[in-house]
């Protein structure tokens, strides 16, 4: 029963939520070599420094190795944990690989196995083993900023300054009841592979992330006043390549080495950055419009050397999109003949110029901008809408095509609903009205252009047919005099929308007096 419900939760996830993951696991792997380099470029500052005077710095230079080999060994088991996943799965796909060299899984919803392989396997022990690697290397590199007997430091204020932007943990939620979640359960148990696979590589970015901080404060930590630093190197790392319409960019901008005493002037698209703590810029853009958005700009900081102003310049993209969550009614994936029926269309992480939408036959498509309208000509019982993106397939959905269905009559607001009406709700009534009904898809109004009404009553029956809507007086004059029992007729009722020019045979009615 547990495979069977992590197969039916599997078969939930809609595949413009997986295709996001997928984009996000891109982005993790883009910013992953962002952090090697950052961290590989810190570590030649320290040994510059190092050369400088040995007896000062080795020992910090000493621990900035051991923050390194830290994260190396967290990175090669999480990727050894990626690289059982993907066996799991059958691998990656051939034909689909990305900017960064990451190609999309061949199962990205699949969630039965390595569900088994964390929660039940062994008793979960591959769960519980996952999660105490995550916080053991978190404390290990936090430890090397802990003052204790044989610390380099003499105060905890560089270990709370790394615990506070720490990122990297796996702690229990705060949470009671009977349905109360453990972290294993939340993240490894009922998450799809895609997503599993971009959470693992976030974790992975985290761990160097934390390795990063832990190598600045080592490396401040040194007195830098003793020593010239003749490279200095700008930088802006954000928390994401991709942002969610209506929600903030963020980013750290920074030199990634320089002297203690060294305030930076920043500035951002222009304009000059107040918010810097120590000697790095926090950066806020509220993420507005959607598609490709640049951040840029400069550092300018005193050489050691000269004490004259010198600049770094900095430059980064990132993408705005909207909201991935995406609900379809399939059954309900209807176009109809001779109608303008809209579509709004988008992909994530493509500005709505990069987004092309295309029509099999039987349809035709106009608009633009994330907004189409797709006429159908009703020689197709199906057709297809493909959607792709700087030159990829996005993906196809079919859609039933359908003729507008017969309007239904009424006299004035008076329903024909099969139920007794009073004289006089009926007799105050002057046109024949027609209409699709609240349930129909869209707006279509019809009007009635010709009827014929019909009249059964104890003194006879009286028959007209009608041009317009428009109840004649005398025949309005009998409606009021009829009495319980009698019948009123509305047949061969014509209509026409005036939008379309669409004529259509309204169905008939019949109302019984009270």
């Amino acid at each position: 029963m547990y495979i069977v419900l992590i197969a039916m939760l599997a078969l939930n996830v809609d595949r413009y939520v997986l295709e996001a993951f997928y984009l996000m696991e891109q982005d993790y792997t883009a910013s992953s070599i962002s952090f090697d380099r950052k961290n590989a470029s810190l570590m030649n500052t320290f040994q510059k420094i190092v050369v400088e005077d040995e007896d000062k710095a080795k020992p910090y230079y000493e621990k900035a190795q051991e923050a390194q080999r830290i994260s190396a060994e967290f990175n090669a088991y999480l990727t050894q944990v990626k690289a059982e996943i993907e066996e799991m799965y059958d691998g990656r796909a051939e034909n689909e690989l990305a900017e960064a060299g990451l190609m999309a899984l061949k199962v990205p919803e699949g969630m039965e196995k390595h569900a088994y392989y964390f929660m039940v396997e062994d008793d979960g022990k591959k769960a519980a083993e996952l999660q105490e690697k995550i916080n053991s290397t978190k404390d290990q590199l936090l430890n090397l900023l802990k003052p204790n007997g044989d610390s380099l430091f003499v105060d905890e204020s560089k270990y709370h300054e790394v615990l506070a932007a720490n990122l990297l943990k796996a702690e229990e939620p705060k949470n009671t009841g009977p349905a109360a979640k453990t972290w294993a359960s939340t993240h490894l148990e009922y998450q799809p592979a895609g997503a599993l696979m971009a959470m693992l590589t976030q974790f992975q970015n985290n761990a160097k992330a934390l390795e990063a901080d832990v190598i600045e404060k080592l490396l401040q930590g040194v007195n830098s006043s003793s020593f010239i630093i003749d490279e200095l190197n700008a930088a802006i790392i954000p928390q994401s390549n991709y942002v969610m319409a209506g929600e903030t960019y963020k980013a750290d901008v920074m030199l990634m080495a320089t002297a203690s005493n060294a305030i930076p002037t920043i500035t951002v698209n222009g304009s000059t950055l107040n918010t810097i703590e120590g000697n790095t810029g926090k950066i806020e853009i509220p993420a507005t419009g959607v598609g490709e958005k640049k951040v840029s700009g400069t550092i300018e900081v005193k050489d050691p050397k000269t004490g004259k102003p010198k600049s770094y310049t900095y430059e980064h993209t990132y993408q705005v999109f909207k909201p991935v969550a995406t609900v379809s009614a399939e059954a309900m994936k209807i176009l109809y003949v001779g109608l303008d029926n809209p579509l709004s269309i988008s992909v994530p992480g493509f500005s709505a110029n990069d987004i092309r939408v295309t029509a099999s036959e039987g349809a035709s498509l106009s608009g633009g901008n994330g907004r189409f309208k797709a006429k159908v000509d009703g020689s197709q019982r199906r057709v297809a809408i493909t959607v792709t993106a700087a030159g990829r397939n996005m993906g196809t959905t079919t859609y039933k095509v359908r003729q507008v269905p017969e309007p239904r009559s009424q006299m004035g607001g008076i329903r024909n609903d099969g139920r007794a009406k009073t004289i006089g709700s009926l007799c105050a009534q002057s046109r024949i009205l027609a209409n699709l009904g609240e349930g129909f898809a869209y707006d279509l109004p019809f009007t009635v252009t010709s009827f014929t009404i019909i009249l059964d009553s104890r003194l006879g029956v009286v028959s007209r047919r009608v041009t317009g809507n428009q109840i004649p007086a005398d025949i309005k004059r009998r409606v009021c005099s009829m009495r319980s029992g009698d019948r009123i007729f509305i047949e061969k009722v014509k209509t026409r929308n005036a939008e379309y020019g669409l004529t259509k045979d309204a169905a008939p009615a019949m109302f019984v007096i009270q």
